[in-house]
């Protein structure tokens, strides 16, 4: 009995073994999940390293002007000047400036004033000009005649070209034109060439002197001669008439030549420069408008 129960369990094994496997369901190997990615922290960036500069120390301009204004600009304020140097304090650094004068001229320039010290410039309305003339020499500026003294003129003018005329008795007159810088003294030596008399003086003299002794003739020749024994009445007018003539031909050209002397031609032509900057004025105290 015991060995037919053993046996029926073994076949019963046999049998259950094929059938566990036919419905035993399959199992897949799950691929292994990929291995996570740490992020790398980001990089910091370093704060530039921060340098503070000191403060510049204010310097100053000096402006020198010829004349005194009251609108003048200086780095955007408004001030006054007065003739002569004027310092004016001010932040180191470039600085624009514009003086307009009376006369209208407006001057503009740019400067760099350094830090805790000083820069100047010159802002100028007008020039000189300075004439050393010959004996009653007469001179024109602009077409305006101005006075002369002990020989010279000592002009203030506009800065750029003007005329200048200078006549001399006897001699040949001059028109030239001539740069005013402003800020300097053009000095004008007049060397005017002599004049020459175009007409002979004796010329003059030999006509009249000639035409005079053949009126006298005629006079004569009238009182003392019948003229019909020397040509009737054809002499008398032929002497009275070639006399006159030459008299007057010879004043006539007498009053020419005088005439000449005294007021010779001009010509155009250049003179003797020489330019020369003015002396440096007072220093003044400026007064600025807010």
């Amino acid at each position: 009995m015991s060995h037919r129960l053993l046996l029926f369990v073994l076949l019963l094994s046999v049998h259950a073994v094929p059938a566990l496997a036919k419905v035993a369901p399959i199992k897949h190997k799950l691929p292994e999940p990929p291995a996570a990615t740490v992020p790398q922290p980001a990089a910091v960036a370093l704060p530039a390293p921060v340098t503070v500069e000191a403060p510049l120390a204010p310097g100053a301009l000096i402006l020198v002007v010829d004349a005194d204004s009251d609108e003048v600009v200086v780095g955007g304020q408004a001030a006054s000047v007065k003739k002569g140097d004027n310092r004016l304090g001010l932040p180191a650094g470039p600085v624009a400036y514009s003086v307009k004068f009376a006369n209208g001229l407006l001057v503009k320039g740019e400067a760099k004033v350094p830090a805790g010290g000083e820069v100047r410039a010159e802002a100028w309305s007008a020039g000189k000009l300075l004439l050393h003339l010959g004996e009653g020499a007469k001179v024109e500026i602009d077409g305006a005649a101005v006075p002369v003294v002990a020989g010279q003129v000592l002009q203030d003018v506009g800065i750029g070209a003007h005329t200048v005329v200078v006549t001399q008795p006897g001699y040949i007159g001059r028109k030239a034109s001539v740069d005013v810088t402003g800020g300097h003294t053009t000095e004008i030596t007049a060397n005017l060439q002599k004049f020459d008399v175009p007409v002979d003086n004796a010329l003059a003299w030999v006509g009249i002197v000639g035409g005079g002794v053949f009126v006298v003739t005629a006079l004569i020749i009238d009182a003392t001669t019948d003229y019909n024994k020397v040509g009737g009445d054809a002499t008398r007018w032929s002497l009275l008439g070639v006399g006159t003539a030459g008299f007057v031909a010879g004043t006539l050209l007498l009053k020419h030549t005088m005439d000449a002397v005294g007021t010779p031609p001009t010509q155009e032509g250049t003179f003797e420069v020489k330019v020369s900057r003015w002396g440096n004025g007072a220093m003044a105290a400026v007064g600025w408008r807010f």
